[in-house]
C-alpha cells in the first residue's frame, strides 16, 4: 500500500486490530505514535494521517484534508472484452493503478461463453481489486466499472461520449497506436478478447468512428494489450 484508503462515511479515527490496514501500518510500515502516512477517502479527498495512540491492538488516528483534487489521472477510458476471470483481475487492479478514467466490459463475438458466467463481474467481487490497485498507485480515485451485455450495447450507449475512439487490431489497422492523436478530448480504447475481433465487430467499430491501431506484429494477451496500449496513450500526457 502506497496510500491507505477509507470509504466515505467510514470511521477515519480508528483502525481495529483485525483490519488489514492496521496490520500493514504496524507490521510493514512499522510506524510509531506521532508518525504520519498518506491516505484518502475514496473519490472524495486526500488526507494526511497521524498516529495519535495505540489502544490495545487498535490504532487511534487524526487527520487533515489536503488541498488536492481527487480526479482521474488521464482522460482515457477502456472497453475490454470479458476474458478469463483470473486475467481480468489483473486488468481491474492495473488499470485502476495506472489511471483509467472509466472501465467498460462486455462480451464480444469470440468470447468464451463460460467466462461471462462467473461472479467476478459483480461489484462486490471486482471492487476490492480496484481498491488494491488504487492503493498501489497512491490514488484516491477509483474508476466506475460498467458491464454491458456486448460490444454492440456498449457502442450504442457510449460511443458518442468520446471524441477520440481507438480499437486495437493487428490485422486491419490504419496507423500505429503511437501515432494516434488524442489531444482533443476524452478517449476510449477498445481491446478485444483472446481471439481478437470478428470481421463483423471490426466493421461495427469503424461504423462508430473508431480508428484501428496496432502496437506491432506480436499478438499479446488481452490483459497485456490493455496495459501496454493504455501506457502508450497515457504517455502523450506526460510532461
Amino acid at each position: 500500500m502506497n496510500i491507505i484508503l477509507f470509504e466515505e462515511g467510514e470511521n477515519t479515527e480508528r483502525l481495529t486490530a483485525d483490519d488489514v490496514r492496521c496490520q500493514h501500518i504496524k507490521n510493514i510500515l512499522k510506524l510509531k505514535v506521532g508518525d504520519t502516512f498518506d491516505g484518502g477517502i475514496i473519490n472524495k479527498s486526500y488526507e494526511k494521517f497521524t498516529i495519535k495512540d495505540f489502544d490495545g491492538g487498535d490504532i487511534v488516528l487524526e487527520h487533515r484534508t489536503l488541498p488536492k483534487a481527487v480526479e482521474p489521472e488521464y482522460p482515457i477510458s477502456l472497453f475490454c472484452s470479458i476474458i478469463r476471470p483470473i486475467d481480468a483481475k489483473k486488468v481491474f487492479k492495473n488499470l485502476c493503478c495506472i489511471g483509467a478514467e472509466k472501465i467498460y466490459l462486455g462480451k464480444t463475438d469470440k468470447t468464451e461463453k463460460s467466462y461471462s458466467n462467473g461472479n467476478l463481474w459483480s461489484k462486490d467481487k471486482y471492487y476490492p481489486l480496484l481498491v488494491e490497485g488504487a492503493q498501489q498507485g497512491a490514488t484516491a480515485y477509483i474508476p466506475e466499472v460498467v458491464v454491458h451485455y456486448s460490444l454492440d450495447t456498449f457502442l450504442e450507449k457510449n460511443a458518442d461520449k468520446f471524441r477520440n475512439k481507438i480499437a486495437l487490431d493487428n490485422y486491419q489497422y490504419t496507423i500505429p497506436l503511437s501515432k494516434a492523436d488524442i489531444s482533443n478530448g476524452k478517449t476510449i480504447m477498445a481491446v478485444g478478447g483472446e481471439r481478437g475481433w470478428s470481421d463483423r465487430e471490426r466493421q461495427l467499430l469503424l461504423d462508430y468512428g473508431f480508428t484501428l491501431c496496432s502496437m506491432g506484429k506480436r499478438v499479446l494477451r488481452t490483459e497485456a494489450a490493455c496495459l501496454a496500449g493504455f501506457a502508450i496513450l497515457a504517455s502523450k500526457f506526460w510532461k
